[in-house]
């Protein structure tokens, strides 16, 4: 029986791990933001094969936890020190709470000072904890963003992006969120 052919965000994956310059070359312009946006696309035999390529299971249950991947968010938000960039203003239950800081949601409009700390304080870390921040906020604008990743550094290539990832200690974290994301 034939293989079955990896769908494009984890052949993208596969590929750079094995070499960032063979990854760049077949899927050029690939970005971290199309990858993101792609787990949308994913269904639970793709991330089975994300868990087998990382030698991890993604969807490990965690003992008592009922909303795995509002727990891992805040975990990640928390262990990446993302607090400045993202809050829980209560709105809703479990993750739908989480929500990038910088704007006036009742005025459903920027916060021109607070959009412009969460620019500064975004600068200022370290391009993992970009990746990470990133991340989140195209898992909850479910895409390609423009109001907050507007002049920022936000345009890693998908397999440089990995391989940061990888080589910080982070992807487990990242993919996990990847992998628990169950829409926002």
């Amino acid at each position: 029986m034939a293989a079955v052919p990896l769908a494009e965000p984890l052949d993208v994956i596969r590929l750079s791990f094995a070499s960032v310059d063979a990854a760049r070359d077949r899927f050029p312009g690939y970005r971290l933001a199309r990858l993101v946006a792609a787990r949308l696309d994913l269904d639970e035999d793709d991330i089975e094969r994300l868990s087998d390529m990382l030698g991890i299971d993604l969807l490990q249950s965690m003992a008592g936890v009922a909303r795995p991947f509002d727990r891992h968010l805040r975990d990640v938000i928390a262990l990446y020190a993302l607090g400045a960039l993202f809050r829980d203003d209560g709105h809703a239950p479990y993750h739908h709470a989480i929500r990038p800081t910088g704007y006036d949601y009742h005025r459903d409009d920027v916060d021109p000072s607070g959009m412009a700390l969460w620019r500064a304080d975004y600068r200022a870390m370290p391009e993992v904890r970009q990746m990470m921040a990133a991340s989140i906020v195209w898992l909850y604008r479910a895409g390609k963003d423009n109001v907050w990743l507007r002049r920022v550094p936000c345009t890693w290539h998908a397999a440089e992006a990995i391989a940061c990832l990888r080589g910080s200690g982070a992807l487990r974290d990242w993919a996990r969120l990847y992998a628990l994301y169950p829409g926002w």
